[in-house]
């Protein structure tokens, strides 16, 4: 095993583990809108929809992964049952041969992703002592170091899938799931990590998480397969994760409710922002492809934002961790506030660079592109391990496992919500002009700054209120 970088002993087994998690999940992040549109033959508006409720439901199912983690099996089961499932999800994708069984290894996916991805990061917690001034930090060095799973999922997926074709990129996903699962056993008994809780498990248990395991891979199967399902599904979702937030705070007293409430605020932002950020896998790789002239698959491009996360993760982490030793650190809600900005100026500069590209009648600089999953990369720095390491820090430890999956819940609204607003950018590449499609992409992009800049103003506007509820 590596090193564990200045942490704990043993954290270097959960970011291996989430490592290739996340190497499977950007393989079909990245080329999920390519393969329905370049196989399956659809138009750009029914791919949105499908990604859109992929995205959705592989984080919207961690409320469910969580909470089977908190009441029945622990971490560590429910852990080792999510890896299973997403080995048997790739492996269904890989030898799919039509667009149901293709909805069925994505509804696997999305299960077993729910299952793992939050109680990972939970487990991490526990190597933890309480007030450990080092856990934010971790967090950081933990996000960086799974995003290097991200990187090759994303930049090799595209040369795997061009040379060797599409089922053996998704059984690459399979194979890095399955050294996952032996990471985490081995890691596990070589450091002895232990779920605090001590779930006590019963054959009952585990046929009962079964069950619950098929009802939602169904579940799944039908809200991808329905446009309007989906949608009355991911409201009922959202409006029982806002309830189940809410009797939280009604049942808690004093500084827990506060903190809370703060929890509330910050996760209605975040929908906000992955509604924004996805765009990379919608409407800016599909852009990508079509006006830019690259010497490499469109797909890949998308690794520069996850090299930006590895580049200038270190460099974030070390100015939180300068301004804490000044003690002007920034607060949580300031961190997510730079999010949006971070956001915003990315937008901006694909708007002015697509404008550039019509003023001259020529394809969009590569460097635009470029430039702009930077400043993604950086945005994302400021927010996502913010809100890793805000639910140990804002939420009381007995409903961590839950309140970690609604925090990814809030990625999964993002998600579908980015599905929504790329609908914006739909567009039929047969049957118009480079210069209409440029039109339509500089409009889509110009309304998603819009939204950035406006949701950054609205969240610094709020930061004194939030940091004292915190």
């Amino acid at each position: 095993m590596i090193k564990d970088l200045g942490q704990p002993r043993g954290f270097s087994i959960f970011f291996l583990t989430e490592m290739w998690e996340r190497y499977g999940f950007y393989v079909i992040q990245t080329l999920l809108v390519f393969y329905l549109l370049k196989q399956l033959h659809m138009i750009d508006s029914k791919a949105y929809v499908i990604v859109g409720s992929f995205t959705a439901l592989s984080y919207i199912n961690s409320i469910f992964g969580g909470l089977i983690a908190d009441k029945i099996l622990g971490y560590v089961n429910t852990i080792n049952i999510g890896t299973v499932v997403l080995i048997l999800g790739y492996s269904i994708l890989g030898i799919s041969a039509s667009l149901y069984e293709f909805v069925i290894g994505l509804s696997i996916v999305s299960v077993g992703t729910g299952f793992l991805k939050p109680n990972i990061s939970s487990m991490l917690s526990i190597i933890y002592e309480k007030d450990d001034i080092h856990k934010e930090s971790g967090y950081t060095v933990y996000y960086v170091g799974i995003y290097i799973g991200a990187i090759t999922g994303s930049f090799l997926g595209g040369y795997i899938n061009q040379y060797f074709g599409w089922s053996t990129v998704f059984f690459s996903s399979s194979l890095g799931l399955f050294l996952a699962l032996l990471i985490f056993n081995i890691g596990k008994l070589k450091y002895n990590l232990v779920d605090r809780r001590k779930n006590q498990v019963s054959i009952y248990d585990y046929a009962l998480c079964l069950g619950i395991v098929l009802l939602l891979i169904l579940i799944s199967f039908f809200v991808i397969n329905s446009e309007l399902l989906s949608l009355f599904y991911f409201i009922f979702v959202g409006i029982f994760c806002l309830s189940y937030i809410l009797h939280c705070i009604i049942t808690h007293k004093g500084n827990q409710r506060s903190k809370l409430t703060a929890f509330l605020f910050l996760f209605l932002f975040a929908i906000v922002y992955w509604g924004l950020f996805f765009q990379q896998f919608f409407s800016i790789s599909l852009c990508t492809g079509r006006i830019c002239h690259l010497s490499m698959p469109a797909s890949s491009m998308s690794a520069i934002e996850s090299l930006g996360v590895i580049i200038f993760g270190p460099i974030i982490n070390y100015i939180w961790l300068y301004l804490k030793q000044k003690q002007q650190d920034l607060s949580i809600p300031a961190k997510f506030s730079l999010g949006f900005f971070f956001n915003s100026i990315s937008f901006f500069l694909l708007s002015f660079g697509i404008w550039y590209s019509i003023s001259y009648n020529i394809f969009l600089p590569n460097i635009f592109i470029i430039i702009s999953y930077l400043l993604i990369a950086v945005g994302e720095l400021c927010l996502s391990p913010t809100s890793l390491s805000m639910v140990s820090s804002l939420v009381p430890e007995h409903l961590r496992g839950a309140m970690m999956g609604v925090s990814l819940l809030s990625i999964g609204l993002g998600g579908k919500l980015a599905g929504l607003l790329a609908a914006d950018s739909a567009i039929n590449a047969k049957t118009v002009s480079l210069k209409q499609i440029q039109h339509i992409y500089l409009n889509s992009f110009f309304s998603y700054f819009i939204i950035s800049l406006i949701t950054f103003i609205f969240s610094v506007i709020l930061i004194k209120y939030i940091r004292k509820l915190v």
